[in-house]
């Protein structure tokens, strides 16, 4: 991480949760994430996780809140992960495929 970089994130939060985030997420992921104009006292308690689409996102949520109802068969259901998704991020963020719930 550059100088002026750690410097900055060091203006937001102590060198001891620096740290942390960085031994967690790796340099370039906090970076951006900071660059982006995000909080690093909050990273850790926003972080979603990492997924390849803001539709894999939504439908993996989905999933984990017991939202989709697995007793109905799929011709029956269909959804959109797409649309889904642009509703979604209306709470959500992403920086480089990792996903932080908006705090």
């Amino acid at each position: 991480m550059e100088y002026s970089t750690v410097k900055g994130c060091l203006k937001d939060t102590d060198k001891d949760t620096l740290r942390g985030l960085i031994d967690r997420f790796g340099e370039d992921l906090v970076a951006e994430y900071w660059r982006q104009g995000y909080s690093l006292d909050s990273m850790e308690e926003a972080y979603q996780g990492q997924y390849r689409s803001d539709a894999d996102f939504a439908q993996e949520l989905a999933e984990e809140l017991g939202s989709i109802d697995r007793n109905v068969s799929w011709p029956h259901t269909c959804i959109d992960w797409e649309r889904a998704s642009r509703d979604l991020m209306m709470d959500y963020f992403e920086v480089d495929g990792h996903y932080f719930r908006s705090l």
